[in-house]
């Protein structure tokens, strides 16, 4: 899975739309059954202002744990106006090479048609119309890798506090803990171990085992890893979230990274009886450094579906399913980004999907094997504009459609569509105060607004306080 502003890993993204059963709701017509910061120009070319993680592809977004080209993070390491690490000042450690560091996210979005159901659909993790949430309370402890040709070993935590504690759920991982919407929860978001080998390359090779964030798409699940409070419908339905399973870095050259892993599904933890899927691709940086292509591919067992095309009526299970090992589900995203000016980035992101045998369980006792109902498809193209109007204050409008050709991503089979506008403002480096508004319309059903509505306007407003 997976760059422009700083600071800011199978079915659909995270739960954060959740229903009775704690998954995200289908609409409700739908009957019961989800850029390389910049890097900067090695002399003598000239010189590109670094830009925040926010605009790399998730593959290359530092903040989410992922490992960038050489060049892209040179840039990252130069952005200005970096937050300060409290936590690491407190106890005189800001040298350190074991870091401690945080944020706390709170929003609430409006909704002026008051939905029936309380749910804005298709708005994600930001689900509740008209009602505050604690999104996250995050904390990361993380020794990154050093490239400095020695063998040496890192790891990371990630600790999620907050209403978005079933937005990044992962099956196997504090199963029925925690109410699907309360705000009380808490997900270990990431937890890995790594090693670097200076070996094949100046760059060396690292590899991570444990879970961790996606490679796939553009956006992510930290919230100052993205330029958004909401994330764009490819994200919450099209890709995974998170993996377990082992991931290598080949750091080919200065800007180009190579990756090739075996995790064990979408959004689910190790199970002995899952078989290991695969998951590469590559990063480039390159034309004077202003540009970044990431490309993603990744095929795995189905082994916990999410969403079902609920008009054939069955009731799907959860449960282990060993009928359903030989079918898979493919996922390829590719992400490019473009540094037009010092102050615009534009980033596209095209996602092809296809899952083989979708299953359906004829019977609610979970012994009964599931039994193939045929494949399902989606596709979906997304576009970002970022634009510094001033050192502090950034716009952003994103464009989407996405194509849920048979229901099994979103509950319908339909086209849905989005724009969005907001923008980033920083009064200090630790204080980030967002606000947006988005349009969502459906070509064909009516999701929105309890059921009787083609389409919704929603005002959403988050800040966020680093630490």
């Amino acid at each position: 899975m997976a760059a422009a502003l700083a600071g800011l890993g199978v079915a659909g993204r995270v739960d954060a739309q959740v229903g009775p059963d704690g998954l995200p709701p289908l609409p409700p017509s739908a009957a019961p059954s989800p850029v390389a910061p910049l890097p900067m120009a090695e002399a003598p070319a000239p010189a590109v202002d670094p830009v925040q993680p926010y605009a790399l592809p998730a593959a290359e977004n530092v903040l989410a744990g992922e490992q960038p080209t050489l060049e892209a993070a040179a840039g990252e390491a130069a952005a200005e106006g970096e937050p300060r690490r409290y936590i690491m000042e407190l106890f005189g450690a800001e040298d350190s090479k074991f870091q401690i560091y945080g944020w706390i996210q709170n929003s609430f979005t409006a909704n002026p048609a008051f939905p029936s159901d309380g749910i804005n659909f298709g708005v994600t993790p930001n689900y509740k119309s008209n009602d505050w949430m604690g999104n996250q309370y995050y904390t990361v402890f993380e020794r990154p890798l050093d490239h400095d040709g020695e063998v040496n070993f890192g790891g990371r935590l990630d600790f999620l506090f907050g209403h978005d504690h079933s937005f990044n759920k992962m099956r196997g991982v504090f199963d029925g803990a925690f109410g699907a919407t309360q705000f009380a929860g808490i997900d270990l978001a990431q937890f890995y171990a790594e090693m670097h080998l200076p070996v094949l390359t100046e760059g060396g090779l690292d590899l991570k085992f444990g879970r961790w964030y996606t490679l796939h798409g553009y956006e992510v699940v930290p919230a100052i890893g993205r330029p958004l409070l909401s994330v764009p419908y490819m994200f919450t339905f099209g890709q995974p979230f998170t993996h377990w399973g082992l991931m290598t870095t080949w750091n080919v050259s200065d800007n180009l990274v190579v990756y090739n892993g075996i995790p064990q599904g979408w959004d689910r933890f190790q199970n002995e009886n899952a078989p290991w899927g695969y998951m590469g691709g590559f990063s480039y940086t390159g034309m004077e450094d202003k540009l970044n292509l990431t490309f993603v591919f990744s095929s795995n067992a189905n082994v916990y579906p999410r969403f079902f095309n609920v008009a054939i009526g069955d009731t799907p299970t959860l449960g282990s399913n060993a009928d359903y090992t030989d079918d898979s589900t493919n996922l390829w995203t590719t992400v490019l980004s473009y540094q037009w000016t010092d102050r615009l980035t534009q980033v596209m992101e095209t996602d092809q999907g296809i899952e083989y045998g979708v299953p359906f369980d004829a019977s609610p006792d979970d012994d009964v094997a599931f039994v193939r109902r045929g494949n399902g498809t989606w596709y979906s193209f997304g576009n970002w504009f970022l634009y510094e109007l001033g050192d502090n204050l950034t716009g952003v409008w994103r464009s989407e459609i996405f194509w849920d050709t048979d229901g099994v991503r979103t509950g319908t089979a339909d086209r849905y569509y989005e724009q969005t506008l907001g923008m980033i403002y920083k009064p200090c480096p630790n204080l980030w105060i967002r606000p947006e508004t988005r349009w969502d319309w459906a070509q064909y059903g009516s999701p929105y607004n309890g059921g009787v509505s083609g389409s919704q306007f929603t005002y959403g407003l988050d800040v966020i306080l680093l630490y």
